[in-house]
């Protein structure tokens, strides 16, 4: 049976919060806290916004997948397009952006493969993933100076879970995003 996921937790009692660090993209907090044993402990965790990510899938069944350095992890990183939704901004459209920016291809249709939580032990933010498709190119990219160093590979679908399942693609967006889109691509 599926429980109702969306149901807030009652057992859980914020006694007192304290920000220890703001910055553009995330806040910390270290939170006092009544824990669902009843003892009180402390909590610390972040607020970042929401993401959106697409997996972008040509006509030959290709997915346009981007190569970046990552700092925590010390190294580049096979992943599907995506990145926090603006302020104000839905998740759909932000997704159309993210693709375009980072590929230089725009979907012309977006279908939603699944909304999940990265890191629901740290942070309460969603990412809302989407299977682009119908793509066009555009020459809007507009990097930021983090994903300067950024690339496109174009690999069949197929490939690409063979990597997922080989443990060379493993970033969990795109993990996801890669498996679903492949049980898509199935049903069709």
């Amino acid at each position: 049976m599926v429980h109702d996921i969306q149901e807030p937790l009652r057992d859980w009692n914020r006694l007192s919060t304290q920000v220890i660090h703001r910055s553009s993209h995330l806040t910390l907090h270290h939170d006092r806290v009544l824990q669902p044993d009843g003892s009180e402990g402390t909590y610390d965790h972040l607020t970042i916004a929401d993401g959106a990510r697409t997996v972008a899938v040509d006509a030959r069944r290709r997915v346009a997948l981007v190569e970046d350095a990552f700092y925590p992890p010390g190294r580049r990183l096979l992943h599907v397009p995506g990145g926090a939704i603006a302020e104000g901004e839905c998740p759909r459209e932000a997704a159309r952006r993210e693709c375009e920016e980072e590929t230089g291809h725009r979907p012309g249709t977006l279908s939603p493969l699944a909304v999940y939580h990265p890191l629901p032990s740290r942070t309460s933010a969603v990412t809302h993933l989407y299977l682009g498709t119908d793509l066009h190119p555009s020459a809007d990219r507009h990097r930021d100076p983090t994903e300067a160093a950024m690339t496109v590979r174009w690999i069949p679908l197929d490939d690409a879970v063979a990597a997922v399942r080989a443990g060379d693609i493993t970033e969990a967006g795109s993990v996801i995003g890669l498996l679903l889109a492949a049980a898509c691509a199935l049903d069709r």
